[in-house]
């Protein structure tokens, strides 16, 4: 099996062809119900990333036991013979969450000093459409769901009238109902399964974020950049404040999602509301952080504060060297 390549690419477009049985690693037989194998425990399933264990090509898809969930998984309700057949759509709404928890807990074991605003950043790149889709179309979901002919998820010549938007959440939905059907076919073993799957599936989407943290690269400073710009140019009396800016609908590049903007303005030193810097980012926290860092970049202006700070701190200790000899 080639070299995997899906960490940030986008799942709509045009469906891959399936690869050659001959490429395909040989399936681990870890789904066989009748194994006498003791279970993994869940809470080792979900233990941390590390970068040694970053798989090169994509683990074999898990069955689902139940073939009336997997067909259901992989069926839009306009397709179905009759009204009381089961159609994707539940078994979406329920995979979505078992991914949103499993993304989540996958996370949280890896990234200790994380924010949560850039915790969702990356469950984001795990659980979009785009993300999703592109595995949907790897494992040949595409090719055996059984949707309207406008969808163009079996590859049908001249087939494919709705927009790439649709048809990526299509493919993405599909992926979410398949790991539903996966974890309710096996009430005992499922949700164990659908981890151990996802976290070798997602580990090449965030393998640079999980280089980095084992690298020390994530580790965040004892004295954060709020503290560093107060350090250098405040004093009593001088305000340093951070205030809510407009997005102006501005966005992630990789989530979409709309960022928060903070700026960083100063109170003293002859200034009222001075604006030093300002920061964009997922969390108010981490936006605020960039503001001060910002600021810091303009040397000039903060080493003038600075130099102010100086001499204000000089001209105090001068005044109360004076008063204790007066006295």
């Amino acid at each position: 099996m080639p070299k995997r390549s899906h960490s940030e690419s986008d799942a709509g477009a045009e469906a891959v062809p399936a690869e050659p049985t001959s490429k395909r690693p040989k399936p681990v037989d870890t789904d066989d119900a009748s194994s006498t194998a003791p279970p993994i425990p869940l809470h080792t399933a979900f233990s941390k990333w590390s970068a040694s264990s970053i798989p090169k090509t994509y683990p074999p898809l898990p069955q689902v036991l139940d073939p009336a969930l997997e067909t259901a998984a992989l069926t839009h309700s306009g397709m179905r013979k009759s009204l009381a057949d089961l159609s994707y759509e539940r078994l979406e709404w329920i995979g979505d969450a078992y991914l949103e928890l499993i993304a989540s807990e996958l996370i949280y074991a890896t990234f200790g000093t994380l924010e949560p605003g850039r915790c969702s950043h990356y469950r984001e790149m795990l659980v979009r459409n785009s993300t999703l889709g592109q595995f949907s179309v790897h494992y040949g979901l595409d090719k055996r769901a059984n949707f309207p002919a406008e969808f163009g998820l079996g590859g049908r010549p001249n087939g494919t009238t709705v927009s790439q938007k649709q048809r990526t959440k299509a493919l993405g939905d599909i992926f979410e109902a398949y790991v539903g059907a996966l974890v309710k076919s096996d009430p005992e073993h499922g949700m164990r399964r659908a981890t151990e799957w996802l976290k070798a599936l997602w580990a090449p989407v965030l393998e640079k974020h999980i280089r980095d943290e084992e690298s020390g690269a994530n580790v965040i400073s004892d004295v954060n950049p709020k503290t560093q710009l107060d350090k250098l140019i405040g004093a009593p009396g001088v305000k340093i404040e951070y205030r809510d800016l407009p997005s102006k609908g501005k966005r992630d590049k990789d989530t979409k999602q709309e960022l928060f903007f903070v700026g960083c303005f100063l109170h003293g030193w002859g200034e009222s509301g001075l604006q030093l810097g300002y920061g964009g980012a997922l969390g108010k926290k981490e936006a605020g952080q960039k503001a001060a860092l910002k600021a810091m970049e303009n040397k000039k202006l903060i080493k003038k504060f600075a130099e102010k700070k100086k001499a204000f701190l000089a001209a105090r200790a001068a005044q109360a060297e004076k008063v204790e000899k007066e006295n």
